[in-house]
């Protein structure tokens, strides 16, 4: 038995497709979540500011496009259908336009709802477990995974920084690399073989049915 690293595709993929399989939920100890911002651009050309949060960091990427790095901090994962939540306290990014700032943070991935939540904060008001962004394929290895805003992350971004309304705009795409607890080598892997399979049927089904522009 030994520490596994759970591959992004395959815990959001077979989670998404979470079946009748049962298996003890592992809690995950380390890991971290990569998001490159396709939308920093076009967020800077709006007069957007975006800055790091906590333990975020920061890597400039090439042709412009940011590389914003979230320490896992929590979560678990089950090791037969890989639902569960990977969470990253203590870290997140803040957006600021004419004086007022937007700080979105502590961001948990929920592997089953293929979505993304934090905490919201604007001025003296503060809001928890928030559906900020919907999780779909780009296809891509690197970052496989779309972050795409919610209805109600855009109408914050609009009420607060005045910006026009950006629902189910892609933001950035990403990749995640949670390390969980000692689980028998054998079990984990046959788990993860499944898993990818499930990868391209279930995600690209989600993208059909809720296709969504990306930013220029």
């Amino acid at each position: 038995m030994k520490s596994s690293l759970v591959l992004a595709g395959v815990a959001l993929a077979a989670g998404l497709a979470a079946g009748t399989a049962q298996a003890q939920a592992l809690p995950i100890v380390d890991g971290f979540t990569s998001v490159r911002l396709d939308a920093a651009p076009t967020l800077t050309g709006a007069g957007v500011t975006v800055g790091l949060l906590g333990s975020a960091l920061f890597s400039p990427g090439s042709n412009g496009i940011p590389l914003v790095y979230f320490p896992v901090t929590g979560g678990a994962i089950d090791t037969a259908t890989f639902a569960g939540s990977i969470e990253h306290a203590g870290s997140g990014l803040s957006l600021t336009r004419a004086g007022t700032t937007v700080n979105l943070s502590d961001f948990v991935i929920d592997t089953v709802g293929g979505q993304l939540t934090g905490q919201v904060n604007i001025g003296a008001t503060t809001l928890s477990n928030v559906s900020l962004f919907s999780i779909g394929l780009t296809g891509s290895p690197a970052a496989p995974f779309s972050l795409s805003l919610t209805a109600t992350a855009a109408g914050a971004l609009t009420s607060a920084l005045g910006l026009p309304d950006l629902t189910g705009v892609q933001v950035g795409s990403a990749s995640t690399l949670p390390i969980t607890a000692a689980v028998p080598e054998p079990a984990t892997y046959a788990a993860m073989l499944g898993g990818l399979g499930l990868l391209g049927l279930v995600t690209r089904r989600r993208a059909k049915a809720n296709a969504a522009p990306a930013l220029a």
